[in-house]
């Protein structure tokens, strides 16, 4: 259950733990503050790095079948629509 509730849960009991350090040393505010432009940063890295990643998943999903142009592509060669002729 532990392994259950980490894959969800993640590192957030450390950054809260971080969060609270920061709070006690430089206040809330100011916490807050660089929290959200820690995550503002991270979204713009993502952002910029999200075209590279869906070419890198595209041939995963190409080689596993789960793209809907190949599997519908995949199904009229496996299960053709007209019986062949005699």
């Amino acid at each position: 259950m532990s392994f259950y509730t980490m894959s969800f849960m993640g590192m957030v009991p450390f950054g809260s733990l971080l969060a609270g350090s920061l709070a006690a040393v430089m206040g809330a505010p100011a916490t807050l503050l660089m929290s959200g432009i820690l995550v503002i940063l991270g979204s713009i890295v993502f952002a910029y790095n999200l075209p590279a990643m869906r070419k890198e998943v595209r041939v995963i999903y190409k080689r596993l079948g789960i793209l809907p142009e190949l599997s519908s592509a995949l199904r009229t060669v496996t299960h053709p629509t007209m019986p062949p002729e005699e």
